[in-house]
């Protein structure tokens, strides 16, 4: 696997290489944060069967060390951002000699398909170890976490895409954190960002722990690992229906609201006061949420992950 050894990519791909091993899979993670020597890929090449990674990580593999050809990866897309990565710089056509080539969502899907690709892709979705972030869920609502990547709200952002950075800011726009804590000051509840002190995956699970809900304020998600996390700890999850939240999440995993920033907060903030003021139906809710997340234990998903790995 060539992916970023962290945080979400992190979380996800560590997992998976556990579930894949007793299928008779033999992984290992290569991080995509160090730099290579192009005879040292080669070289592991030889030795390789399969990579997996992302389309950024492929970029990288064929276009910037030249040493992986197409045909030699199983190329997986995460986000949005993944696709448009390769369409900013003309490589569509790669998709078409992938080994196999997978997106993370039924969104995903459609937007491969909107932007272009020939290829139709398989839908592989993520799991969670859900014994990670099991925990008895709170006794009433006091405090409200954001666990997703944060931006500054006063950052410019540009319509005008000349470099792939740009299209990175325009991805992280999109997550908006702000929204989460102007929501806990409008409800008066404590407020906490997990990244401001979480420097890794391994220890979010005491993150879901220390709070009661988890806000997922962003307008657009490849698939969006927060909710199941806090499904998993048995918190209260809001988010708009964004990712797989329809396929995986739905009433039963968490409380939907518009995407409309307006209607948004207008809506969460009408939610969280109702949790408040009525513990007995919080901890009803944070109950049903948590049984519904035993499903997105990665014994329900890895099939998906064997096939396309298995595709000749």
């Amino acid at each position: 696997m060539y992916v970023e050894p962290d945080w979400a990519f992190g979380s996800v791909h560590y997992e998976l290489m556990k579930r894949l091993y007793q299928y008779g899979f033999d992984c290992q993670l290569l991080s995509w944060n160090q730099g290579y020597s192009v005879e040292e890929l080669i070289e592991l090449d030889y030795n390789t069967d399969i990579w997996l990674t992302t389309p950024h990580g492929y970029r990288y593999l064929k276009y910037v060390y030249d040493a992986i050809e197409p045909e030699r990866c199983v190329v997986v897309a995460h986000a949005s951002i993944d696709i448009d990565e390769l369409k900013f710089y003309n490589y569509l056509d790669d998709f078409n000699r992938f080994k196999s080539y997978g997106v993370v969502s039924e969104f995903l899907k459609f937007h491969s398909i909107n932007s272009g690709i020939a290829r139709i892709p398989v839908v592989c979705p993520v799991g969670i170890n859900f014994n990670n972030f099991y925990s008895k869920p709170s006794e009433e609502l006091k405090t409200i976490g954001f666990a997703g990547a944060y931006r500054d709200p006063s950052e410019t952002i540009t319509n005008s895409i000349t470099d792939v950075s740009d299209l990175f800011k325009i991805h992280l726009s999109k997550k908006r954190g702000y929204l989460v804590e102007q929501c806990a000051s409008t409800v008066n509840l404590e407020y906490k960002i997990a990244n401001a002190y979480h420097h890794s995956y391994v220890t979010m699970g005491g993150f879901y722990k220390s709070v009661d809900c988890v806000i997922i304020p962003s307008s657009e998600e490849g698939a969006g690992l927060p909710a199941l996390e806090a499904g998993a700890a048995g918190k209260l999850v809001i988010g708009a229906e964004v990712g797989h939240w329809k396929q995986r999440i739905g009433d039963k995993g968490g409380v939907i609201v518009p995407i409309d920033e307006q209607s948004f907060k207008s809506q969460t903030t009408e939610v969280l006061n109702f949790y408040k003021n009525n513990p007995s139906s919080y901890r009803k809710k944070c109950s049903e949420i948590q049984e519904h997340a035993r499903t997105y234990d990665w014994e329900h998903v890895i099939h998906h992950w064997i096939n396309i790995l298995n595709t000749q």
